[in-house]
């Protein structure tokens, strides 16, 4: 793409003009095709400075999500090989695994502005507006039925040491999959198997971050909360999405390595609620007891009166005694 092209030789200069003559005999374009593409970058966000007779400055990128900002930020090996960014997606997650079915290679990113259907656990609704973070990734792991369970165990832990990297922030995370932020939810994550569930090939761990707009633009009925709530600021979503997926490829390695007992480690430091009373909804079903953490299988683990009884996270619903944080 040609404006890549600009961006990457105005990138190779960041500190001087490049003319518009080099930039056209370098990519073999008319000045005025190259004044175009330089619009549209403008209009994309791209903070560049043109003087007549200097040429162009890149002084800035945009927050929101760009294919070029985002590989420029990437420093992972596998995730993020290939890039899709669309505007609008009923679903991310659909969109990957209909790429995953047509052989999308392992680390493939699908990203959007904006999801019209946007879902979490259990079928919910998932609000997507502009400005946040939704994104999916298709994962082909080399890992055994019983360890692809619990990659969204390892994106937990990824998201949350993200966004401490980034802005110095501590987020809890909610079992199974939800990280809050002063007992709102900032985050949630969402994993589907692609094909039969009796062999793992393929996975998608679909995230969605608040992020870039206010509380205001979601239901009331939510407890949600929104980083540019949180910090004051919008944040770089590129930036965000670059720091995920690298802690994601570190987490899904340690999987890969059979480093469970590490992961699990990791995500009990980060957990809320641990050693906490809490009430587990099954259906009708109600049953109260005291939160000890997760088993090596990743289920919850419940301490009632009768012993430890285990849960796994697609049977049940969690609730806080106290409904402090949950």
């Amino acid at each position: 793409m040609i404006r890549h092209d600009i961006l990457n030789l105005l990138a190779e200069h960041p500190e001087d003009f490049v003319s518009g003559e080099r930039i056209s005999q370098h990519l073999k374009v008319t000045r005025s095709a190259i004044w175009k593409q330089i619009k549209i970058l403008q209009e994309e966000g791209f903070e560049i400075e043109a003087q007549t007779k200097n040429g162009y400055r890149l002084l800035k990128t945009p927050l929101t999500l760009n294919t070029w900002v985002l590989k420029q930020a990437l420093t992972t090996t596998t995730l993020g090989s290939v890039i899709e960014l669309d505007d609008v997606l009923s679903s991310t997650n659909d969109r990957a695994k209909e790429l995953a079915r047509l052989g999308a290679v392992h680390g493939h990113v699908v990203l959007a502005n904006c999801q019209s259907s946007g879902r979490g656990r259990l079928q919910r609704q998932w609000e997507s507006p502009r400005g946040g973070l939704w994104m999916s990734v298709v994962l082909r792991p080399n890992l055994s039925l019983a360890d692809a369970s619990k990659i969204t165990l390892a994106a937990s832990v990824a998201i949350a040491d993200a966004l401490r990297g980034l802005f110095q922030i501590r987020i809890g995370i909610k079992w199974p999959n939800d990280l809050i932020y002063q007992g709102k939810k900032l985050v949630g994550i969402l994993g589907e198997v692609v094909g039969e569930w009796n062999a793992v090939q393929t996975l998608i761990v679909g995230l969605g971050v608040n992020a870039n707009f206010p509380r205001e633009q979601l239901s009331n009925s939510l407890s949600a909360i929104t980083l540019q709530e949180i910090l004051g600021y919008e944040i770089d979503l590129n930036n965000l999405t670059a720091g995920i997926l690298k802690h994601l490829e570190i987490e899904l390695q340690l999987l890969e390595n059979n480093g469970f007992e590490e992961l699990r480690s990791k995500w009990s430091e980060r957990a809320v609620g641990i050693g906490e009373e809490i009430i587990i909804l099954r259906g009708e079903q109600v049953l109260q007891g005291v939160f000890r953490g997760i088993s090596i299988d990743g289920a919850l683990i419940l301490e009632t009166g009768d012993g430890e009884e285990s849960f796994s996270a697609g049977e049940i619903q969690l609730r806080s005694k106290l409904n402090s944080y949950f």
